[in-house]
């Protein structure tokens, strides 16, 4: 699927020198969108680790030529909880937050929001990898915490209210690793705003 989309790449960026029928961007996306609701609604729930795996790494490939389409992006949106839901399971958890980081960057980069009814629940599932300590089987927790800073810069710049409800809302919190945790955050938030001209936090 990698190589697939690198290929679609190439071609729309040498579009006029193509001897064949021409197809657009959007024509590629609107013909690529039900195989990648396919890969995250089917065969993401398989249950062997690799398939897994392989999975969520072709999303970002196939996310390259659907997030530029305005209305696919609304529809990539409606399939993140599926994609939340993984962090529960055994995939590791770099892959999922690379895949996130993705959209919220887009969404910023598009002023395309992600629905306020999700916003929670981003919130809380990127919040957990900060807050708690990573399983002993995760090879890359210190680079998904990283990830994870990303997201909730990219989620400043589209929402900066409800991350800071959600922000105060942890900060009352009996656990001091969770206190800790939404502290860090938000001074990488600030810090990563002191030095972008076009922030919004």
């Amino acid at each position: 699927m990698e190589t697939f989309c690198q290929t679609v790449q190439f071609y729309l960026k040498h579009l006029e020198d193509s001897v064949y029928p021409v197809m657009t961007e959007d024509q590629f996306a609107l013909k690529l969108f039900p195989m990648y609701r396919y890969f995250v609604t089917v065969w993401l729930r398989n249950h062997n680790p690799e398939v897994k795996l392989g999975v969520i790494k072709s999303l970002k490939p196939m996310l390259s030529l659907l997030l530029p389409n305005d209305d696919l992006r609304e529809q990539v949106y409606d399939y993140i909880p599926l994609l939340l839901a993984e962090y529960q399971g055994s995939l590791e958890a770099l892959f999922i937050t690379q895949v996130l980081r993705q959209i919220l960057e887009v969404s910023v980069t598009t002023s395309t929001l992600v629905p306020q009814m999700q916003l929670h629940t981003i919130f809380t599932e990127l919040h957990v990898q900060v807050c708690t300590k990573a399983p002993a089987w995760q090879q890359y927790s210190g680079q998904n915490l990283t990830e994870v800073v990303h997201c909730f810069i990219a989620l400043a710049r589209s929402c900066p209210k409800e991350l800071m409800k959600f922000f105060l809302s942890q900060m009352s919190m009996s656990k001091e690793a969770v206190r800790v945790g939404t502290l860090t955050l938000i001074r990488a938030v600030v810090s990563a705003d002191g030095r972008s001209s076009n922030s919004t936090f």
